[in-house]
């Protein structure tokens, strides 16, 4: 019985436990995993800037509609009738210059066609004034504008029809004097033969209405228009001395404020000079800029209104946002008191050490000692006031000298988060754009591009260490 028994006993063994590597490193994985994910929701992230080169030219170069402001005197008629012109629009007039007739019947042009039909001749002053259109022509003339010279060609045509009219006119005056009048320029200088109601405008009449294209009115006279007596028929621009008048806002008035000679270009054929600007007050209350010439008046004398911009120079250097910008102060340290070290590379900002005096126990001790330097300029070191204690003594290296650290000055700069922490760099501010700052790209002491910074200052402390 005892034997069936025993033969029936089942014998249990402790179960072997077997290790799988794979689920180990699973689990391991899994834990990591969520370490970050909670340190990643509860970590206070710092949004981060990277620094790109840049420049003010987006914010350069504004495009302005001035008015034309010239000393113009305008001339009437004495009688009425047909007027012809002899003298072409934008020339240069000198007094007593005979400039246009009035013929009350209307049959002047048939007697020029009938006096004109026997005798072409043009004498010595006809071929001198031709000569001179010439010679102008030719100076002015840029292949860039080749159809100009079509233009020309029939502008010389008529100038020669109107020479050979002259001679005629003064022996017809003669014969038929008492159906038209000739008469001459009242005043010398440049001639032409339109009216705008802009002839007196001042610069301290000026008002925002004025450049209001819209409502201008020109009013324009040629030979063969039929004239009343008083009726404005030409005027005469009396100096080369002219201005354009252009709207400024108060921040434009603001920045010109201090500035008298600008560079302008003249958007209709890209002309560039230089003029002398003057903020004024006009009529309205508003800015306006004058901008005064002393060239150019006959080249645009048939414009009222000019769009031209104000060409800034430009400033180029790196882009930083101006929520980065914090102010900080700094040790001032004088360079006789450092010297190089820990390395040769003169872009090394580490490498000037600063024979620093030390205190343990009863023991004074001195050693050199290697602060990141944030800036310098001829005379000093300026570094962080968190890499030394108000009151450290330092020597110079052959121990004559002493120096107490204490000493601030104030910078305007960015945390830069290069190594993983929030390092002060110093910035030098060339131009300020509406949400940016234009600074110099310094390769010493300096940021340069693709640096990264923090887009807030005010958000972080120096020697943070910070998440990206």
């Amino acid at each position: 019985m005892s034997e069936n028994h025993n033969k029936n006993q089942k014998i249990r063994y402790r179960s072997r436990i077997n290790l799988n590597i794979g689920m180990i490193a699973l689990g391991i994985i899994l834990v990591y995993l969520f370490i970050n994910i909670v340190l990643y929701f509860t970590t206070d992230r710092i949004s981060y800037y990277e620094v790109v080169a840049g420049s003010n030219s987006e914010d350069l170069n504004s495009s302005y509609v001035g008015i034309a402001l010239r000393d113009e005197t305008v001339y009437t008629s004495k009688t009425s009738g047909y007027i012809d012109y002899y003298v072409s629009e934008c020339s240069r007039v000198s007094k007593n210059t005979t400039l246009y007739s009035v013929d009350s019947k209307g049959s002047l042009n048939e007697l020029l066609s009938e006096a004109t039909s026997n005798d072409t001749k043009l004498n010595e002053e006809n071929i001198s004034t031709i000569s001179d259109l010439v010679n102008q022509f030719s100076n002015d003339f840029s292949m860039m504008q080749f159809s100009d010279v079509y233009s020309f060609k029939t502008m010389l045509k008529g100038t020669v029809v109107d020479l050979v009219n002259m001679n005629k006119l003064k022996q017809l005056a003669k014969e038929k004097g008492e159906t038209f009048s000739i008469n001459k320029s009242s005043a010398a200088g440049v001639v032409l033969y339109r009216i705008d109601d802009y002839e007196q405008l001042k610069k301290n009449q000026l008002q925002a209405s004025d450049f209001d294209r819209s409502n201008y009115i020109l009013a324009q006279f040629s030979t063969g228009s039929e004239v009343e007596n008083g009726s404005p028929i030409y005027k005469i621009v009396n100096s080369e001395e002219w201005s354009i008048a252009v709207p400024f806002t108060k921040e434009q008035a603001k920045e010109y404020k201090d500035v008298n000679g600008i560079e302008i270009k003249f958007l209709k054929d890209d002309v560039t000079t230089t003029a002398n600007l003057e903020i004024v007050k006009g009529k309205d209350k508003n800015n306006y800029g004058i901008i005064s010439l002393s060239k150019y008046m006959v080249r645009y004398a048939t414009d009222r209104f000019l769009e031209i911009q104000i060409l800034n120079h430009q400033t180029n250097g790196l882009k930083i946002p101006k929520s980065s910008l914090v102010t900080k102060n700094l040790y001032v340290i004088p360079k006789e008191y450092g010297a190089e070290g820990g390395g040769s590379d003169e872009t090394n900002v580490d490498n000037i050490g600063f024979n620093l005096r030390k205190e343990d126990g009863d023991q004074v001790k001195n050693e050199i000692y290697y602060p990141t330097i944030s800036y310098s300029d001829e005379n000093n070191y300026y570094v962080s006031t968190k890499l030394f204690q108000k009151g450290d003594v330092l020597y110079s290296m052959d121990m004559k000298r002493q120096y107490t650290i204490g000493k601030t000055q104030e910078f305007v700069g960015v945390y830069s988060i290069n190594n993983g922490y929030t390092l002060f760099v110093r910035v030098n501010i060339l131009e300020t754009l509406d949400e940016y700052y234009i600074v110099e790209d310094e390769k010493i002491y300096g940021l340069t591009q693709y640096d990264r910074i923090v887009l807030d200052g005010s958000q972080v402390s120096e020697n943070q260490i910070v998440a990206q």
